[in-house]
């Protein structure tokens, strides 16, 4: 049973990739961690979309430019990041904004100029009411982290082929650590009450 989910997980997956490749335009979803949020997308510093509150699906033109995304929520830090479209091997989709929870897009989809078809941004709370509930929740942003690139990795070493798979890996370890650093960071400098 668990091997016929997969297969259909994967016709699924490779379906969804081949419908991303027709036209001019691409629905792009924006989602928060948790949701809520207003997220504004804007490309070569022109307004392009904005999705309130989120979750929220938006069509968008097809281009190389990259797209920032800027959301806000109150109570909350504000989040921001940059989607690029250019053809890559890999990419972390959500991983580069903050985000942790969603798909990687890796060069066996064939897309070129394809935004991320998802994209998750957490959230990170103004104050924690505790350091322990402060360290909760950026242990759980690591184990995200740690578990969707361990999925990036076994998926670069069953569809790649040649040396093109070493350099692939090793942008996904170089990923990891650079978002593994961000997370460290953001955890010594968050706020927490009394602290």
């Amino acid at each position: 049973m668990l091997v016929l989910a997969a297969l259909a997980a994967l016709a699924m997956l490779n379906a969804g990739c081949a419908t991303l490749t027709k036209g001019s335009t691409q629905t792009v979803t924006v989602d928060t961690d948790p949701s809520g949020a207003v997220c504004t997308l804007t490309r070569d510093s022109k307004p392009l979309a904005v999705v309130n509150p989120t979750p929220g699906s938006i069509p968008i033109s097809k281009s190389s430019g990259a797209v920032s995304v800027i959301c806000k929520k109150d109570k909350y830090l504000d989040a921001a990041g940059t989607m690029t479209s250019q053809f890559q091997a890999i990419t972390f989709g959500n991983i580069l904004f903050g985000g942790l929870i969603g798909v990687a897009i890796d060069a066996a989809s064939g897309a070129s100029h394809e935004y991320p078809a998802l994209v998750t941004i957490t959230l990170i709370p103004a104050q924690f009411p505790t350091l322990a509930d402060r360290d909760t929740f950026f242990d759980r942003m690591r184990q995200t982290l740690l578990k969707e690139a361990a999925e990036v990795k076994q998926r670069i070493a069953k569809e790649c082929n040649g040396t093109q798979c070493e350099k692939e890996l090793a942008a996904a370890e170089a990923g990891t650590k650079a978002k593994l650093a961000e997370i460290e960071q953001k955890q010594a400098l968050a706020n927490v009450a009394g602290a």
